[in-house]
Order: structure tokens, then C-alpha cells, then sequence
């Protein structure tokens, strides 16, 4: 059994090494989708209960993303816009629309106790997303 539940938020980033626009600084409003299933349900019949599930996305969204600037490592300007603003994030990986959601898809597995995260569906813009 599955359920899935969407959340919204917006975050801004740089791709290091890009031929085009996404080289610049800039943000995106992201729409996520998470699903998540069990092989039973609970005791109140139910793979999860909807409001633990918000809970636990947003406690990652709002740690780790909402309002952030991701930047990779490994990009020169990643100490400079760090020392700027320290809410910056600067992450191992190029914070590609592929790499941000299997990143979120690890942080809410990691505190995921009830059930698994079956699908992470990011949408950086209205058109486009990545899935995990």
C-alpha cells in the first residue's frame, strides 16, 4: 500500500562547470512529491498517518532546503558565498535537480521509522523534475 503527500518550497543554486544559465546563481519554486509505502498498515489501518508524514518532510525541507543556497564543494566560489552568507549549504555533490532529490530522498528515509519512501518526484520548475 502506498500513499504520497506534496509539499512546496524554494531554494536557490549553482551548477559548478555548466555550459549555460544554471552556471549563474539563481532559484527555483520546487514542488515535491513523496511517496511512501508498507507491506501492512498500522494499527489504526493506515500505511502512515498524513500529518507524521508532513511533519517529517517539512523537518527536513525547512532544515536543509526551504530558503537555502545549495553549492557544490568543489565550486571556487562555494567558500566565498559561505563566508557571505553562512545559511549557504555547501554539499559534496553538483546540486543538480537529480542529485537535490536523491539527497532529500536519503534525509527522509534516514528518519523514516513507520514506513519506506518508495518515490521522490522533485519538479524544479513547472515542467521539468527529477524522480528517485
Amino acid at each position: 500500500m502506498k500513499i504520497a503527500k506534496e509539499f512546496w518550497f524554494s531554494m536557490g543554486h549553482t551548477l559548478h562547470n555548466h555550459p549555460g544559465k544554471c552556471a549563474n546563481l539563481h532559484g527555483h519554486n520546487y514542488h515535491l512529491q513523496v511517496v511512501v509505502e508498507s507491506d501492512q498498515l498500522n494499527a489504526q489501518q493506515m500505511v502512515m498517518d498524513f500529518g507524521d508524514l508532513k511533519d517529517i518532510v517539512n523537518g527536513v525541507i525547512d532544515r536543509d532546503y526551504d530558503h537555502r543556497f545549495l553549492v557544490a564543494s568543489f565550486d571556487p566560489r562555494a567558500e566565498t558565498l559561505q563566508a557571505i552568507d553562512p545559511t549557504v549549504v555547501v554539499v559534496e555533490y553538483n546540486p543538480t535537480v537529480e542529485m537535490i532529490t536523491q539527497s532529500i530522498k536519503g534525509s527522509i528515509s534516514a528518519v523514516m521509522h513507520t514506513a519506506a519512501v518508495s518515490k521522490i518526484t522533485l519538479w524544479e520548475t513547472e515542467n521539468s523534475y527529477a524522480e528517485v
